[in-house]
C-alpha cells in the first residue's frame, strides 16, 4: 500500500511538472511594437499553437506522430470538460490510415466519441479532434490515447497519456 502511494505521488509530481512546466516562457510577452501594431497573422497562429501541450509518450520525439492537447479550463469534478486534440504527422511519412482510440483512466469518463479514424491523410497533415470528458473524483486523472498508424509497409502503434488534475 505504501509503495502504491509513493508511486502515485511520483506520478502526480511528474504530471504537475508537465502541466505547469509546459507553457509559455517569460519571453512570450509582446514587445511594445507588437502591442501597438495589432495582430499579425503569424502572431495569431503562433499564439494558438502555444496553447497546446504535448501528451506524454514513451516514444519521444522520434515517433511518426505526436499528440498535443489543449484545455479551455481546469478540470472540475462533475463538470464536462472539452479537450482539443491535435495529432501531427512526421513530414514525408506516407500514411494510409490513422485510428485514434481514447480510454479514460480511473475516475474519468468520456462523454463523446471514443475513437477517430482518418483515411489517407495528406503527408505532414495535422488532424484536429475534440473529446468531452467528466472527472468523477478529484486528483490526478489520465486520458489514454492509442494511435494505430497504417502505412503500405507497416503497422505501428503509439501510446500517449494526457494527465489531468481535477479539483472539487
Amino acid at each position: 500500500m505504501r509503495r502504491t502511494r509513493q508511486a502515485c505521488g511520483v506520478v502526480g509530481l511528474l504530471a504537475l511538472g508537465l502541466v505547469t512546466g509546459c507553457g509559455r516562457g517569460s519571453d512570450s510577452a509582446p514587445t511594445a511594437a507588437q502591442r501597438t501594431a495589432g495582430p499579425h497573422p503569424t502572431t495569431v497562429a503562433a499564439s494558438g499553437e502555444a496553447d497546446f501541450v504535448s501528451a506524454v509518450s514513451s516514444a519521444g520525439e522520434a515517433a511518426p506522430v505526436g499528440l498535443k492537447f489543449r484545455l479551455p479550463a481546469p478540470p472540475r469534478v462533475g463538470q464536462p470538460l472539452r479537450i482539443d486534440l491535435e495529432l501531427s504527422q512526421q513530414p514525408g511519412l506516407d500514411i494510409d490510415s490513422l485510428l485514434i482510440s481514447l480510454q479514460p483512466g480511473d475516475g474519468l469518463s468520456i462523454e463523446s466519441d471514443h475513437s477517430f479514424e482518418f483515411q489517407a491523410p495528406a503527408p505532414g497533415a495535422t488532424q484536429h479532434m475534440t473529446v468531452t470528458v467528466r472527472a468523477q473524483q478529484p486528483g490526478l486523472l489520465n486520458l489514454w490515447a492509442t494511435v494505430l498508424i497504417g502505412t503500405a509497409s507497416a503497422s505501428l502503434t503509439r501510446s500517449f497519456s494526457i494527465p489531468l488534475i481535477a479539483t472539487p
